[in-house]
């Protein structure tokens, strides 16, 4: 019988010293939050960027711009401007997904449309690479696009 109490008193105190050691280690990560912080969040590494621009040349263009006297076409040649070196592999994986955005984005104009954009090359530019970043960013990459580059453009 004595034996049993000592067992149970044994048991008793055991489970209290654990119930006191979970209380004092669950405060200390409480109280030490930079401590915690620095174990569970973790923050996404960003990438070391490069200091000179990337560029990542697309396959020309060509599409069929609509006029009142006939059919007409768009060649274009674009470039991808980034700082990201990473990115150029999302570039690849998604190329034909940026195609894509980039004929529907010129295959809804006219020829005159076209000839007033090239007028406002830097507008434009923009207009494309602002496509493209959502494009990007609707396929769950970030889109660290700096800018985009029209190195040809012919309008027959």
């Amino acid at each position: 019988m004595f034996r049993n109490k000592r067992v149970l008193l044994f048991s008793i105190l055991g489970g209290l010293l654990l119930v006191a050691v979970s209380a004092a280690g669950t405060l200390f990560f409480v109280s030490h939050s930079s401590l915690y912080s620095q174990w569970f969040d973790k923050q996404p590494v960003k990438p070391e960027l490069s200091k000179k621009p990337i560029f990542k040349p697309m396959d020309k263009f060509v599409v069929t711009l609509e006029n009142e006297d006939g059919l007409h076409y768009l060649m274009l040649e674009l470039s991808l401007v980034t700082h990201d070196p990473s990115q150029i592999a999302v570039y690849d994986s998604l190329m034909p997904v940026l195609r894509n955005a980039v004929v529907q984005l010129f295959s809804r104009r006219s020829q005159d449309d076209v000839s007033t954009d090239l007028r406002q090359l830097d507008k434009l530019q923009t207009q494309i690479a602002d496509r493209l970043r959502a494009t990007i960013q609707n396929y769950g990459e970030s889109a660290a696009l700096d800018d985009v580059l029209i190195t040809k453009v012919v309008v027959q």
